[in-house]
């Protein structure tokens, strides 16, 4: 189908009949279709009755500028909703700007900014309209020489308050804040309030209720009456996503449990929960920017050998993640080494990128309860030729003040080290045998790692075992326990401080055996 070319009477005309109505632009002027099926079928695809209700708030907030503040569940097409007010907006006002905010370049180009690429580059009405860059939308010329100046999306990300400021539209403008429970800094927010105060402007907020804190938090709390309010439930009679994971998800995790309320629900999780790590604590390390304190390289590998369970391998370089990959189903201590040695040369290959001396020995950390001495053995006799430094982790330890034995002490690490802990969201890399790429590993990541519960009998932490986590349903928690024994390595680098007496000062380990005095 051709591209169909605008004049500059017939967008007037548009832009006044449609000014009011984002709905009736999505389903009249966005080609609202499926792409067709391998027999040349297609079907045309319906506004979800949630989406419906942003539509109609967004609308009303164009006339008397009350922000919208939508929080979500997961697969609710809130991502796709937000990038139709998007483009509806900038259309039917002339010289207007629309500015898609995200804690991270990553998060916004791998969501809202796809989105908007996907339904410009599908629509030969919209694709004769717009032009899509990297980092800004623009209108064309309607004469068909060049773009329109300032007339344009723009993606910014929440990185410091000036990177959010100043931004206004002559025709008025709209401010998408996407994932927005994890912008928390006040200054940042008020920048944004800011660029929202002309007539005909438009704030709307977005994403899934990870945070008990926050702007975003308040806007459906303490906040609550200044702003338009809507809940996407997976819940829904017309959700489209995967019915049949929300179902799993209710039999393994129960409709009160916090994940099922931030995941399914979009609600935010209760103030005290059973799991030992909240959703919170995992996702903030998807938008922390990286901490470079410390630069020793680690690969953690949690072996399933001829087990049932899948091998789930980490590496990093000290608080940040930069690999991880996943071996399916029953592995041999061959296959477990191979991706060892990958994920070691992977690191190596980008040492001076990664912050740490490339002559560095790698500590491998390996789990070798059960299964794991076969990998550990092979392990050993790659260790001069890839200059890395095998370290075994057994379950034979006693425990301590805090944890009963050493798989609850491991988890209670991770807990404290995720404060620090940054593993990027869906980074851009052409090796997708990194998980990292992928969005659906961040859902089996934190399915896995905010599930598991805990108890203190005696006033220690113990968590529970896998048959436990079995008899509810749940998988083995792999990917947990990979991290945590990452970060259980990591612990051992951080400086250790001993208090003597006032006249001899502070004592500091600074790494291995090496101590310092301050």
């Amino acid at each position: 189908m051709a591209d169909l070319q605008i004049t500059n009477a017939q967008h007037k005309l548009l832009s006044k009949l449609y000014y009011d109505d984002p709905l009736g632009f999505i389903e009249d002027v966005i080609v609202y279709e499926e792409k067709p099926d391998e027999n040349g079928e297609s079907k045309l695809i319906h506004v979800g009755s949630q989406q419906r209700e942003v539509l109609k708030a967004v609308a009303k907030s164009g006339r008397d500028i009350m922000p919208v503040s939508v929080k979500s569940g997961h697969g609710t097409g809130k991502t796709c909703v937000a990038s139709w007010i998007s483009l509806w907006y900038l259309f039917t006002r002339r010289n207007s700007k629309c500015m898609i905010v995200a804690p991270t370049e990553k998060q916004a180009k791998n969501g809202l900014w796809q989105e908007l690429k996907f339904w410009i580059d599908n629509s030969p009405f919209l694709s004769s309209f717009f032009v899509f860059g990297s980092e800004l939308v623009n209108v064309r010329d309607f004469s068909g020489e060049g773009t329109q100046a300032g007339w344009q999306i723009e993606l910014r990300t929440a990185s410091c308050q000036e990177n959010v400021a100043g931004m206004h539209g002559k025709g008025g403008t709209l401010i998408i804040i996407d994932e927005a429970s994890g912008i928390t800094d006040e200054g940042i927010w008020a920048a944004l309030d800011g660029a929202t105060t002309d007539k005909n402007s438009i704030l709307l907020m977005i994403g899934n209720p990870t945070k008990l804190y926050g702007r975003f938090y308040d806007s459906h709390n303490s906040m609550a009456s200044k702003y338009r309010r809507i809940t996407l439930s997976c819940e829904a009679k017309d959700y489209r996503g995967n019915r049949k994971l929300i179902r799993q998800w209710l039999e393994t995790h129960g409709r009160t449990s916090d994940f099922y309320r931030v995941r399914v629900l979009g609600e935010f999780p209760k103030s005290e929960s059973d799991s030992l790590i909240s959703i919170d604590e995992l996702t903030s390390c998807y938008t922390r920017t990286e901490n470079r304190g410390l630069y020793y390289p680690i690969i953690s590998i949690d072996p399933s050998d001829d087990g049932g369970d899948c091998t789930d391998i980490v590496a990093g370089v000290g608080y940040c993640v930069k690999y991880w990959h996943t071996i399916q189903g029953k592995t041999d201590g061959i296959k477990n080494v191979a991706q060892v040695l990958k994920a070691a040369r992977y690191l190596r290959a980008n040492a001076r990128e990664f912050g740490f001396p490339d002559h560095l020995p790698i500590d491998v950390i390996i789990d070798v309860t059960g299964v794991g001495t076969s990998t550990r053995d092979l392990l050993r006799l790659q260790e001069r030729r890839e200059n890395i430094r095998v370290i075994e982790n057994k379950s034979s330890w006693a425990g301590d003040e805090a944890c009963e034995k050493m798989k609850d002490l491991l988890w209670y690490t991770m807990k404290s080290i995720l404060a620090e802990l940054s593993i990027p969201y869906c980074i851009e890399s052409e090796d997708y045998s990194n998980e990292l790429t992928k969005k659906e590993f961040y859902n089996v990541l934190e399915e896995q790692i905010c599930s598991r519960k805990y108890t203190q009998p005696n006033g220690k932490i113990v968590i529970e075992t896998k048959q436990q986590l079995k008899s509810r349903g749940m998988k083995s928690p792999d990917k947990g326990d990979a991290l945590s024994l990452y970060c259980y390595q990591l612990q051992k680098y951080k400086p250790k401080v001993c208090y003597g007496s006032i006249t001899s000062g502070v004592r500091i380990r600074l790494s291995g055996n090496q101590y310092g005095v301050v």
